[in-house]
């Protein structure tokens, strides 16, 4: 089941920290950034289990992430993906001359995709088009 109307936040955590620590292209970093957390009654309408692919899709673009529930809240409504390249498909880009793009605030929609893949960071950078 699709479900509409959410708000996407991004921010740094501790796990994509470590995560990182043994580099980019791993199944630690994947599993720490290349995710998506929802509240859980949020996450109950999706009718998936826990770690199923969903695709994550704003006005700026799509990506495919695990799915999990948040350990915080309630905060119904809010989704969440780490700081990284998979926030980065689906992120306003524009920058509004600060270089940094609008991390906070896209309104979103998301689906299961029982059978989606989620890249590492290596290969999901490879799939940009360069304009």
């Amino acid at each position: 089941m699709r479900i509409n109307n959410l708000i996407l936040i991004t921010c740094r955590t501790i796990n994509q920290g470590v995560a990182l620590e043994g580099g980019k292209n791993t199944i630690e970093n994947v599993r720490a950034a290349g995710i998506c957390a929802f509240d859980k009654e949020d996450f109950k309408k999706l009718d998936c289990p826990v770690g199923t692919p969903v695709k994550v899709i704003t006005e700026h673009g799509e990506v495919v992430v695990y799915s999990t529930i948040s350990e915080e809240g309630p905060h119904p409504g809010i989704i969440f993906i780490p700081m990284g390249p998979w926030a980065n498909q689906v992120v306003n880009p524009d920058s509004q001359s600060c270089g940094t793009p609008t991390y906070k605030g896209m309104k979103a929609s998301v689906e299961p995709l029982p059978n989606g893949k989620v890249l590492n960071a290596v290969n999901l950078i490879k799939l940009l088009k360069v304009a």
